[in-house]
This record gives structure tokens, C-alpha cells and sequence, in this order.
């Protein structure tokens, strides 16, 4: 009996003994072969695992058939299953150069692409709390830009790629998963189902897409299913909101001493009200209309796939509140991607999203507090009580008498303007933005259909179709109301309207690939139809007699009345449609793994253009040089990794073209048309020019040259690119100002007589190692760009102004030479002390002797430089001013373009813990604040800041460089200077979050692969010397009005607290 166990006991473990092994290996880099240290070796689903020694060797025990996974920083992941062999030699790939970048209609390794083609990982799209994609790429690599034109919840978000393409503006082409989309649309994609996104960023890259890639490409892949069991994961984040900065303005007390010493500037009767400042209250409006806000993410995911077929479907919720009441955006969505191997030469695949979104923002019309709510909000009397007649919002509906939703004038309270100024009350204004009283909803639907089929292993066929569907429908219903004499509203008013657009995409490509010897070639053919159209439809109605009550009226909707005096009712529609057709080819060819060449065609037809110039052809080729594989350069040491490339292409825009303009478009309206002989002018309906058909209008034509360097130091773990680049747009599309407008002619011929160049240089560095339990990436890129306009019209003298600075003069001028809006005004030069200096000042014309500045202006106001204009000697230059102030005393007196932008990012991991630092720097920017023309001056009384109390010119403190207190719009405060040009620099803190995920023995008792709760602070923390809100601005009105404060919504600063689990 015991000699039968033992020897059972014995046969047991020897078959135990033959099913573990040893296993022995290096660890090493495939292109250079040298050992890799500190590797990681793990048998996988253990606690299991070893680490390389500094020669990259290793030796590790395991059952056969388990796997060995084997990790290093920089490197792509291996798995080998263990079988009888004892001996194990891993070469690593390193994961800067053999990652797979989306190329356009297909794939490539970083390390052979010739193009300039940027890749931003789902890790670091995760790492800020945004609603769509384009958000999370700002400072995330070099010459991209993002512009926030507006910080309302669910505003678009602008992405330039190297700069301004065209005064017209140069749209990025997004396209997702191959489907084409608009900018808007994409926010239909939730961060969390990105898996990479690849940014074509020169028209080397860009040309395979030709005709609508004017503006860069962005090549977006969202996550789909790998064979294995299923994968639950949950990503969950709350977070607080609030406004980034508060203006420091006047407190009651200060008000009215503020307002006291004006008054007896003026020679006012000084306000009783203001007989004791001690004594007042003080309201902060900025409080009560900024509160703060939240923002919340649910993400819900599950993906697997068995040997034929994967998928991967995903929910998702985002709920934003803005810093300000009633503004917020909401999105619901849900991703579905399948595919399927129907044969070994077969594979189809669906990816459907369905999204609904909606949101309201805040408007603001101007840059004065009397239409802009947020302006008003600094500006407002601060001693009028937040109560009556400021009430707060809930109590005053109580008294709203039966026939008005807000005050009339006659009401014995009424929601009306300060008794000092005209500044409404923005709490009014705010009540009405409620969704009471109008909302728009849009439903999206995006899918897109593949098919490839594989005859032999180097030919694949492949076809994808897809469509996106979107429809919007709101409705808005303007009540009565009197908040003041500029806001009011008399009668009645809804409205609903229906915008519906529908695109669909059709793709067909071949791709042949073929070696013979070192020589690899890889030839690429397809087609291309696009096609886009947009319905739109409405109604508004008008109702003129009876009350509202809070009600919207029967025969408001329904029209019953029958009586013209008692009802206008207007409806409206509109259709457009535009048709792209396209063939287009590519060739990659490869010798020796050393040098590399391709070259793109793209052939596109637009309905956008005559048949003259219906098709436009746009070329690129693109060379590149691996300089490390030579030779000649073996010995080098420390240099792992070199490669020089460039390259040129030719992209088109067709956008400012508009539908149907080289045709001429007519409506049908109430318009001044010249009849008769005599010149009779009459008014009367009928059908009028819009434009001048123009059967020439062609592409704007978009060339770019490209030169880049590679190289990659220490095994690669430190990497640095560096591009130079020059972008030069031709036939621009303007409007031909030389054809004026007649009775009945809404507008010139639009034709191509227009140029600009960009010239830019992009550097990107980036280091990675590991130091035992220490992970850490440390990556920054810097940009640099400027442009130039080259031609504007036949005209050398072209200008275009831009801006309305009080509704009175201009602030940015366009024109031959310069940059696409820059900031244009007088040079202050000084301040006047005495009355004797401005008298002085005159100049005579015509014989006659007038004062250079009128009788507005006295000590206190801003002195401006004479400009020299005037030639006395005859030399050709001018030498003397003219003794005036007029339009040719105007400068350019700054740029709202900066020197540079940098993004640093660095990301640390220790055991269980991850840090992530993100940093953004815009430096040499000027901003026009405008802000300052209603905080430095008591415009119609309004609030000022605090430091005009002690920092504005008084006969007591003359050498302030602040004009004084009690200047206004009459004064040179209302004339566009550099007194409002401010260094626009800032260094802000993006995001700083840290984490920590529970060990896996600790996060699998609970059910759980993965468990990590992270913190966060986005935009918490800004360097700047800006004195307004927020130095991140964008566009203020079109490229023309840049960098322009407006007092606008700015981007708000957050605390978030989250949740990533994996079941």
C-alpha cells in the first residue's frame, strides 16, 4: 500500500515537473539589437513576473500553455505562449516608430510616413473633462490650434491647422471612422469611444482628400470589438464648475463716491442718493449671474468578440451646466460597431450612432452693457438692492400683473433700467433665456457600411457607404415684457422652425501590395460621391390683441381668428445642396527599409462651379530619407533614430464659393428697383439679384511645402521632430467691389482675386523611461506661425475693416502686407494735465485755423500721436505730423496672433498611483479689451473697477497712465487706441489630476479587472497679466475681428472626481 502511494505520489510530480519550465531570453530593440533593462516579464493573469537586468536578459518559470506578456515603456506589448522550448529572444518594437497611423484610406507605420501626420492616443483624449473630441487636442500637438470662440456649454469649438488658410476661413475635414462630417457633427462622438485620432496636418498628407481638406484633415477611429470574452468598462465623472475670474468692480460705497467726484467734474448736481456712501449696500452682480455650474459624464461600454466576429456598444450621458443659469447642454448617445469575417476572403462590418443633443447658450449682441447681459452684470448700479425692483426671479411672478409675463413701463414695479444709466437688468434678461421659452433639439443618426474583400493576400477591395442624417427642431415663444426702454417687447410672439440636412458617402478603393526584393510598392485607386442637402422650414406668428397670461393663445397657433388685425402669421423655407464626384490614386514605394517615396492625384468635381471650372486636380508627393540606416552612419552613437523628409501638395477650398454663386442667386423680397426713363424709384415686390453670376469662379487653391527632421536619441527614448513650412493660398474668393450695387442688387460678383501666405515651424519633443516602480512620459510642443496677405483685389489699396468699437469706428484693418486682422487705432501720447495744452494744438486748412481736438475733450482725456505725414523737405519721406487726428493717424497697434504656443504635458505613474500634468502656454498676443471703455469710465453711470479709484489721472496724481475718472464716449474714450491694446500672454494649468487603481487582488474580490478614482482641476490656475476675464479668446466676429473681449462667455474653471472600472 505505501509503495503503491509513493510511487503514484512520484509519477504525479514528475508529470507536475514536465508541465513547468524555465524559461530563459533577452530582451532587446529591433533596430538597434541592444539589450532593453528593466523590462517587464509576466505571466498573464498572475501576480507572477520578472524584470530584465541592465543587458536585457531575463529567466522566469511557467506552465506550459500559460502566456508571457512583456512590457517596456516606449515599446509595443508582446504575448508568447509557453511550449517546450526553454529559450526565448524578444525583439521589441518601439512604439513611436511601429505604431499604425491612419494615412487616409488606409494604414502606416509611423516610422516610414514621409507626410507631416500627428497622432493623439484615447489616453490622452480622457484626460480632460470635454464634451466633443476637437476640444481635447488643444496644446496637444504642434499646429493645431483650438479656438474657443465662446465657453457656453455645447458652444463649437474651432480647430486651425497652421494657421488661417483663407480670409474665408478654412474648414477642418473631420472624418470618423470614414464618413465625412461637418465640425459640428462630430461632437455626436463621445470622447470615450475614440481610440486614436490622426491629424493630417500638410497637403502632401491632406491631398488624398483634395478638394475639401483645405483646412487639414482630422481622421477620427472610434474603438471596436477584439476577439476574447466580453469587456464591461464604466467611466463616470461630477464635476463643479466656476467662472475663472471675477472683475474687481466698485462696491456701493465706492460707486457713489465714484460718481460724487464726476459730478462735480461736470458740474452735476450730485445725487442725493449718494449724500452718505458709508451708508449704502453693495450688490455683487456678478455673483447672481455667474453662481457656478456642474458638469456630469456617465459612459457605459461592452466589447468582445468569438473567432468570426467582435463588436463594441457604448452608452453615453453628458449633462453641462453652465457658470451661468439657464445655460447648459445635454447630450444622449449610443455606438454600436460590429464586424464580421464571413469567409478567410470576406469582411463586413456597421458602425451606427444615434445621438440626440440640445442646449441653450447666452447671447450677447455687442460690446455695450445695454445688449450684452454679461457686460452688464460688471456694469450695473452695485447700491441698488438685489429685492425690489431687482427682485429675485421666483418672488417677482407674484406680482407680474395678468396681462404681461414681465413689467410694463406703467407697472408700479417694473424690471426696467437703474435710475443711474441704462444698463438692464440681467437677471430679467437671464429668466428669459429659460427653455420656457425656446429650445432646439437635434437627432442624429451616422452610419457607415464596409465590405472588403481579400482574393489574394495582396490585393484588397474595398467599399463603404454611409450616411448621416441630423434634424433640428425648436421653437421660441417672446412674451410681453419691459425690462427696458432697449429690451422690451409689445407684442406676442412663437415661432418654430425644422432644419433637417442629410449627407450620404460613398467610397470604393483597391490596394494592391508588392515586394520584389528591397523594392515595396503599394498602389492605391478609388472613387469617391458625396452628396449634402439641407430643408429647412418655419413658422412665426404674431399675435396683436387680448392678454397672454402665461399663456400661448389658441388662435396664436392655430390662426383662427381670421382677422389680419388681430394676427400676422409668416411662414418660410429654404433648400440647398451641394455634389462632390472624385477619383483619386496614391503610390508608396519602399527600398531597402531606407528610402521612401509617395505621391498622391485626386481629381474633384463640385456643384459649387461652372463647368469651366467644375473638376480641379490637386497633386502630392511627399520623399523620405532613413539617414540611421546608412552605413556611413552605424557608428554614431546615441542617434537610434534618424530620418529627413519633405514635401509638397495642393489642396482646394470651395467653401466661400456658397452654393449656387457662380450662377447668381436671386430673391424674391420688397426691395428699391429703378423703372421708367426718368429714373423713378419704386418699392415693390419681386424678384431681386442676391449676386452677379460669375461662370469663372473657381477653387481656392491651398499649396504647401513641407521639411522635417526625425530623430530619436537613447534607444529612442528621448524623440524630437522639428517641421518648417510655407502655405500659400491663391484665387481667393471675395466680392468684386468694383461693381457697385444698384437699386435691386444685393450684392457683387463673388471672383478669385485674392492671396495670402502662412510660414510656420512646428517642434515637437518627447521623452520616456522607467526607473524601477517609476513610469514617466514627458512631452511639449511648440508652435510658431504668421501670416501675410500677398493680394487682396487689382487694387493695391484694398482694405477691409472690422469691428464696431461703440458702434462708432473700426479696431482691426486687413490690407496688403499685413496679417488677416490686425489691430488698427491711434497711439496714445499721454494725458493731457492742463486746458492750455489742448488749445494749443491746431492745424490750418483752406486757410482757416480749427483745434486739433474738439471742445470734448479737457485734462484728464488721452493725448493722441500725431502721425508723421506730412513730406516739408521733398525728399519723398515724411518728416512732420499735420496738426490733425484723423483716419491717417491710425496704426497698427497690435496683433492678435501669437509669437508662439506651447503644450506640456507629463505623465507619472508609480504602483498604484498616476499623475497627469498638463500645461498650455500662448505667449506675444495682444488683446482689444473693450471691455475697459465701460470699467474705466462711468459710461451712462454704469460700475467701474476699483483701481480707478486710486490708478485714474487726477490733478493730484498726474502722472497716471489712466485717462480719468470721469471721461465718456464723447471723449477720446470712444475712439479705437492703443489704451485698449493689452498683452494677451497667458500660462495656464489645462488639467492636474491624479489617480490611484486598486491592486487587482484587492479590485477582482469585488468582481472587478480594473478599479482606479482619480481627481482633477481643469483651467484652475492662470499666469497672466491680462486684466480681464479670461486671456483665451477666439474668434469675436469671423477672422477679420480677433482676440476681441467682448465681456464674452468665457471658458469656465473645473473640479472633477471620477470613476474607471473594467469588469
Amino acid at each position: 500500500m505505501r509503495l503503491s502511494f509513493f510511487l503514484s505520489f512520484t509519477f504525479i510530480s514528475l508529470i507536475i515537473s514536465s508541465q513547468i519550465a524555465t524559461i530563459s531570453g533577452r530582451v532587446f530593440d529591433d533596430a538597434t539589437e541592444l539589450g532593453i533593462p528593466f523590462a517587464t516579464i509576466q505571466v498573464k493573469d498572475t501576480d507572477k513576473g520578472t524584470t530584465s537586468d541592465i543587458d536585457g536578459n531575463f529567466s522566469i518559470t511557467a506552465e506550459k500553455n500559460q502566456v508571457l506578456i512583456v512590457r517596456m515603456v516606449g515599446y509595443i506589448d508582446q504575448e508568447f505562449l509557453v511550449n517546450n522550448s526553454t529559450t526565448l529572444n524578444v525583439r521589441m518594437k518601439n512604439e513611436l516608430l511601429k505604431e499604425l497611423v491612419v494615412v487616409g484610406y488606409g494604414t502606416q507605420e509611423s516610422e516610414d510616413v514621409t507626410g507631416s501626420i500627428v497622432k493623439v492616443e484615447s489616453e490622452q483624449i480622457m484626460q480632460t473633462a470635454v464634451a466633443g473630441a476637437a476640444d481635447a487636442l488643444q496644446g496637444r500637438a504642434a499646429g493645431v490650434e483650438v479656438v474657443n470662440n465662446n465657453g457656453a456649454p455645447g458652444s463649437n469649438t474651432e480647430v486651425r491647422i497652421r494657421g488661417l488658410g483663407s480670409i474665408n476661413g478654412s474648414p477642418v475635414l473631420y472624418i470618423v471612422d470614414g464618413l465625412p462630417l461637418d465640425g459640428p457633427a462630430v461632437n455626436a462622438v463621445a470622447p470615450q469611444d475614440i481610440e486614436s485620432i490622426d491629424i493630417l496636418k500638410d497637403a502632401s498628407a491632406a491631398s488624398i482628400y483634395g478638394a475639401r481638406a483645405a483646412g487639414g484633415v482630422i481622421l477620427i477611429t472610434t474603438k471596436r470589438g477584439k476577439k476574447g470574452k466580453p469587456k464591461v468598462t464604466f467611466d463616470t465623472y461630477y464635476g463643479f464648475q466656476n467662472l475663472i475670474k471675477k472683475m474687481d468692480m466698485m462696491n456701493g460705497p465706492q460707486y457713489a463716491i465714484a460718481n460724487n467726484y464726476v459730478d462735480s467734474l461736470r458740474g452735476n448736481i450730485p445725487d442725493s442718493d449718494f449724500s452718505d456712501p458709508s451708508s449704502l449696500n453693495s450688490t455683487d452682480w456678478q455673483d447672481l449671474l455667474f453662481p457656478g455650474g456642474a458638469i456630469y459624464n456617465a459612459h457605459v461600454s461592452v466589447s468582445g468578440g468569438s473567432e468570426k466576429s467582435t463588436y463594441a456598444i457604448s452608452l453615453d450621458y453628458f449633462d453641462e451646466k453652465g457658470v451661468i443659469p439657464t445655460s447648459f447642454f445635454k447630450r444622449y448617445s449610443l455606438r454600436n460597431n460590429l464586424d464580421f469575417d464571413l469567409s478567410k476572403h470576406i469582411k463586413v462590418g456597421t458602425s451606427l450612432a444615434i445621438t440626440r443633443d440640445g442646449g441653450k447658450g447666452v447671447s450677447f449682441n455687442g460690446d455695450r452693457p445695454e445688449n450684452n447681459m454679461l457686460l452688464a452684470a460688471m456694469s450695473l448700479d452695485p447700491t441698488i438692492s438685489a429685492t425690489r425692483p431687482y427682485t429675485t426671479i421666483p418672488d417677482t411672478l407674484s406680482l407680474v400683473p395678468e396681462d404681461h409675463e414681465f413689467y410694463s413701463p406703467n407697472d408700479s414695479i417694473a424690471w426696467n433700467n437703474t435710475p443711474r444709466g441704462n444698463t438692464p437688468n440681467p437677471m430679467a434678461q437671464l429668466y428669459r433665456n429659460r427653455t420656457k421659452y425656446g429650445m432646439t433639439w437635434y437627432d442624429k443618426i451616422l452610419t457607415n457600411n464596409y465590405i472588403e474583400i481579400k482574393p489574394v493576400d495582396w490585393i484588397s477591395v474595398k467599399s463603404i457607404i454611409g450616411c448621416d442624417y441630423t434634424a433640428g427642431n425648436g421653437w421660441y415663444y417672446n412674451p410681453i415684457f419691459y425690462i427696458d426702454a432697449t429690451d422690451q417687447n409689445q407684442i406676442d410672439e412663437f415661432g418654430y422652425s425644422t432644419n433637417r440636412y442629410f449627407s450620404w458617402n460613398w467610397e470604393n478603393t483597391i490596394e494592391i501590395k508588392q515586394e520584389f526584393g528591397k523594392n515595396n510598392f503599394t498602389l492605391l485607386g478609388g472613387t469617391s460621391a458625396y452628396d449634402w442637402n439641407q430643408n429647412s422650414f418655419g413658422f412665426s406668428k404674431k399675435y396683436l390683441g387680448g392678454f397672454v397670461n402665461n399663456e400661448t393663445p389658441p388662435n396664436m397657433l392655430l390662426g383662427s381668428t381670421g382677422d389680419i388685425a388681430y394676427a400676422n402669421n409668416e411662414g418660410w423655407n429654404s433648400f440647398s445642396y451641394r455634389r462632390y464626384a472624385s477619383v483619386f490614386g496614391r503610390l508608396n514605394y519602399e527600398y531597402d527599409d531606407k528610402y521612401f517615396l509617395t505621391a498622391t492625384l485626386r481629381r474633384d468635381g463640385s456643384s459649387r462651379f461652372g463647368s469651366a471650372y467644375k473638376f480641379g486636380v490637386f497633386p502630392g508627393f511627399s520623399g523620405g530619407w532613413k539617414i540611421h540606416k546608412e552605413e556611413f552612419f552605424k557608428n554614431v552613437k546615441n542617434v537610434s533614430f534618424l530620418k529627413l523628409r519633405g514635401g509638397y501638395g495642393e489642396l482646394g477650398n470651395s467653401e466661400p464659393a456658397g452654393d449656387f454663386a457662380y450662377n447668381g442667386t436671386t430673391s424674391i423680397n420688397s426691395s428699391n428697383v429703378i423703372f421708367g426713363p426718368d429714373g423713378t424709384v419704386d418699392q415693390i415686390s419681386g424678384s431681386t439679384v442676391d449676386f452677379f453670376p460669375n461662370p469663372n469662379l473657381r477653387w481656392e487653391t491651398i499649396g504647401m511645402t513641407n521639411i522635417a527632421l526625425d530623430a530619436g536619441f537613447l534607444q529612442n527614448k528621448l524623440w524630437v521632430t522639428a517641421e518648417y513650412y510655407i502655405k500659400t493660398t491663391s484665387d481667393m474668393i471675395m466680392d468684386n467691389n468694383t461693381l457697385l450695387n444698384a437699386y435691386g442688387v444685393g450684392g457683387a460678383a463673388r471672383v478669385n482675386i485674392g492671396e495670402m501666405e502662412n510660414r510656420g515651424f512646428d517642434l515637437t519633443i518627447n521623452y520616456q523611461d522607467v526607473a524601477g516602480d517609476l513610469k514617466y512620459n514627458l512631452s511639449t510642443n511648440i508652435t510658431k506661425v504668421t501670416n501675410k496677405i500677398v493680394k487682396l483685389t487689382s487694387n493695391a489699396d484694398q482694405r477691409i475693416e472690422g469691428g464696431a468699437f461703440h458702434a462708432l469706428e473700426y479696431y482691426t484693418l486687413t490690407e496688403v502686407g499685413s496679417q488677416v486682422g490686425d489691430f488698427w487705432g491711434y497711439e496714445v501720447d499721454g494725458i493731457f494735465g492742463t486746458q492750455s495744452e489742448i488749445d494749443v494744438l491746431t492745424y490750418t486748412e483752406d486757410g482757416t485755423t480749427y483745434q486739433t481736438y474738439g471742445p470734448t475733450v479737457g485734462p484728464g482725456d488721452y493725448r493722441f500721436k500725431d502721425q508723421l505725414t506730412v513730406d516739408t523737405d521733398g525728399d519723398g519721406i515724411a518728416d512732420a505730423g499735420d496738426g490733425k487726428i484723423d483716419e491717417n493717424d491710425k496704426v497698427k497697434i497690435g496683433s492678435p496672433y501669437p509669437d508662439f504656443t506651447l503644450g506640456f504635458t507629463g505623465d507619472l505613474s508609480y504602483k498604484g498611483f498616476d499623475f497627469n500634468l498638463f500645461l498650455y502656454w500662448n505667449h506675444g498676443n495682444e488683446i482689444f479689451n473693450t471691455v475697459k471703455a465701460f470699467t474705466e469710465t462711468p459710461y451712462e453711470q454704469t460700475n467701474m473697477v476699483s483701481y480707478m479709484l486710486t490708478d485714474a489721472w487726477r490733478p493730484d496724481n498726474p502722472d497716471a497712465t489712466i485717462a480719468q475718472l470721469g471721461g465718456d464716449r464723447q471723449n477720446n474714450y470712444a475712439r479705437a487706441s492703443d489704451a485698449y491694446i493689452e498683452d494677451g500672454s497667458f500660462l495656464r494649468f489645462k488639467n492636474i489630476s491624479i489617480g490611484y487603481t486598486l491592486p487587482k487582488t484587492v479590485s477582482r474580490k469585488i468582481g472587478m479587472e480594473k478599479l482606479r478614482f482619480y481627481a482633477a482641476l481643469q483651467n484652475y490656475f492662470t499666469i497672466t497679466k491680462y486684466s480681464g476675464r479670461d486671456p483665451e479668446l477666439g474668434s469675436t466676429w469671423g477672422v477679420f475681428v480677433q482676440k476681441a473681449d467682448l465681456g464674452n462667455y468665457t471658458l469656465p474653471k473645473t473640479m472633477n472626481f471620477g470613476i474607471n472600472a473594467t469588469f
